[in-house]
């Protein structure tokens, strides 16, 4: 019998590092902690929804061009190119002035979109699959960090200065060191190259199921929303009448929210199945909208809704992301993908429509067309729970 391969733990852990530290500078800097930066240059609501939808175009780019990329120049140096991408965007921002920032923005994206695929590719294709699910769980729970350690560095040194531009350099830079100091697997390129293979031979996959389309709209919705709420969020909290400190806690409870929650909403879907599940987080959504939008800012209470609303929207992108997952494994790289796909094109509009409705309706009006897209998933959802349960159900007796 053939001796099991070593488990490359070093590697899993640089890769890991790799994917925390940019994450870190590259989202929690870039896409939450700079829009904090920009509104304090005078962007206003209107190009403050341009500037996020920017950014999320980059990253679908990203995506677009990263399988293609790895098997041209491999993974580490797509990583590479992804974090340059970055360190360009933030060394520009600091000089470049409206309309010029768009450029930054793309860059931003378009950096986590080559890191995203090119470093995750290469860490899953050293996990042994019996190690998968713990590994992909510490990964998660450590790159979800970056909504909370961004915002809390923005509380305490101050987003409106030019410490935004050197922490997102530093962290993304940071990524740079465990990268290059972890070897190449010469298994991960062909098996990237094989993939790509497959997907241009048209290789048969088998057909989207409910569960895919189902995830498909809930990371749409939760695309939506993250786009809208990290974009537009500093402006909503200056119409509210919140410090600088008060705006950046609160975007650390929504981060502390998504950090703190993947683990039991998908303990929950395994439980009590995708569907129910989704419709339990789209109402508690949807209840920590509104109550975000009544309560006064001074209170307790708002932090507690920053903490339901973080963790529920991050569980709209997890639901996505397990539906993907439990899909038939020779179609799950495509699942993956779309589902990936569909939520960084809904984060585009969701900054374009919310920014629309601050300029009608003022800037302390953003929770309320997120709660109407909450809602709508729910009804959605709770329509499909609906007719499955009336086609389960036993024929009345004649």
């Amino acid at each position: 019998m053939k001796p099991a391969a070593a488990v490359r733990w070093p590697a899993i852990a640089a890769l890991t590092a790799v994917s925390t530290l940019a994450q870190i500078g590259q989202f929690g800097i870039g896409f939450i902690v700079l829009p904090v930066w920009l509104a304090h240059q005078g962007l206003d609501a209107q190009r403050a929804g341009v500037f996020a939808a920017a950014q999320w175009a980059g990253m679908f780019v990203g995506l677009l061009m990263a399988p293609a990329t790895v098997v041209r120049i491999g993974a580490k140096c797509t990583v590479t190119l992804g974090l340059a991408a970055s360190v360009v965007a933030f060394l520009a921002a600091g000089w470049l002035s409206w309309p010029l920032w768009i450029a930054a923005g793309v860059l931003t994206g378009l950096g986590i979109g080559l890191r995203w695929i090119a470093n995750e590719s290469w860490l899953y294709g050293l996990v042994p699959e019996h190690l998968s699910g713990r590994v992909v769980g510490v990964h998660e729970t450590l790159i979800a960090t970056a909504g909370v350690i961004a915002p809390a560095l923005a509380a305490a040194c101050g987003a409106d200065g030019s410490i935004t531009m050197i922490a997102g350099l530093s962290f993304t830079c940071a990524a740079a060191l465990p990268l290059w100091l972890t070897a190449s697997a010469p298994a991960v390129h062909p098996v990237a190259r094989k993939a790509v293979i497959q997907h241009d031979v048209r290789t048969p996959t088998p057909t989207l199921g409910a569960r895919i389309y189902l995830g498909m709209i809930v990371v749409a919705v939760g695309g939506v929303i993250d786009g809208a709420l990290y974009g537009l969020f500093p402006l909503y909290a200056s119409a509210r009448g919140m410090s600088v400190t008060q705006a950046a806690l609160l975007l650390s409870c929504l981060g502390l929210g998504g950090m703190t929650l993947q683990y039991p909403v998908g303990w929950m879907a395994d439980r009590i199945g995708l569907g129910f599940t989704v419709l339990t987080c789209a109402t508690l959504s949807t209840l920590g909208l509104i109550a975000f939008a009544l309560v006064q800012p001074t209170t307790w209470v708002l932090p507690a809704c920053g903490l339901l609303v973080g963790g529920m929207n991050s569980a709209f992108i997890t639901l996505g992301m397990y539906a993907a997952a439990c899909s038939e494994k020779t179609a799950i790289v495509r699942n993956m993908r779309l589902v990936s796909l569909t939520f960084t094109a809904s984060s585009i509009i969701g900054p374009l429509v919310a920014s629309s409705a601050m300029r009608a309706f003022g800037n302390d009006a953003l929770m309320w067309p997120l709660a109407i897209a909450s809602a709508a998933l729910a009804f959605f959802t709770l329509g499909i729970c609906e007719g499955r349960r009336l086609r389960s159900a036993p024929a009345p007796a004649n």
